[in-house]
């Protein structure tokens, strides 16, 4: 879990280097999480029907580990998901500003100059590499003709052609940046949801159980000799509403091992 210490830091934010690290290491994660999971709740339901001290002992224990490393891993998958996605979700102002454009060239015809061009580069996602562009070639007439009909903005007699073309590139460009962006969206919550956040679900239901079975056993441990008989007809309707409460350990252990199995 490289990027634990993150995870509470509200001004940090993850670059497209980060993202690729979490993306890689995020299967070996889900994979190391649901078996620490299993083999902790193998270990406590082992104890969890013994009476002696010791196995009381043994089970708050493990219990109490369960407790924290499934909130460490429900905050962690949640972490992950939530930076990955947002770097995927990439707005209209990003092709503006990761644009870059060669230098303009004038078209002449019959000695007088018409037109001038620029080609335009677009990157349209921050997780692509420099070279992976969407080239695009525009241009202006200079001579009042034909100006361009799609927005007021770019007939521009008056504007400067060098500034105008960027700005008419990005434009013809801007339906393509849509559609990868919203497919690349859409492919990283499928992907993710079905691989890793599912398990979130399972992790969440251990450790509501887990909390159960702790106050059991904190209730369990009061001596009777400072009870009255009233608190102790309590703790014991309570006792039973957790026992029919609890998690079933045996059910978790043979979801978890049939999840995981299926994982590989």
């Amino acid at each position: 879990m490289q990027f634990l210490d993150y995870v509470d830091l509200e001004d940090w934010k993850a670059t497209p280097a980060d993202i690729k690290k979490m993306e890689l290491q995020f299967i070996t994660f889900r994979d190391y999480a649901q078996l620490r999971v299993m083999i902790l709740t193998t270990l406590a339901s082992t104890y969890s029907d013994k009476t002696d001290k010791y196995s009381k002992d043994q089970t708050k224990r493990y219990l109490e580990t369960l407790k924290t490393e499934t909130e460490r891993y429900i905050a962690y998958a949640n972490f992950c998901f939530k930076e990955i996605v947002t770097m995927h979700n990439v707005q209209f102002p990003y092709l503006l500003e990761g644009q870059r454009c060669d230098d303009l060239y004038e078209q002449w015809e019959s000695g007088r100059h018409t037109v001038d061009w620029r080609r335009c580069y677009h990157k349209f996602s921050p997780m692509l590499l420099d070279s992976q562009t969407c080239d695009m070639e525009a241009g202006a007439r200079v001579d009042g003709k034909h100006p361009i009909p799609e927005c007021e903005e770019f007939n521009h007699n008056f504007i400067s052609s060098f500034d105008v073309i960027p700005k008419y590139a990005a434009y013809r460009s801007a339906k393509d940046f849509f559609i990868y962006n919203e497919n690349m969206l859409q492919s990283a919550n499928n992907f993710w949801n079905g691989k890793v956040k599912d398990r979130i679900n399972t992790w969440i239901e251990i450790n509501n159980g887990v909390k159960e079975m702790l106050a059991s056993l904190k209730i369990d441990n009061i001596p009777e000799e400072y009870l009255t008989s009233k608190q102790k007809i309590n703790i014991k309707n309570e006792l039973e509403r957790i026992e029919s409460s609890r998690l079933d350990y045996r059910r978790v252990i043979r979801r978890n091992y049939n999840d995981f199995a299926l994982l590989q």
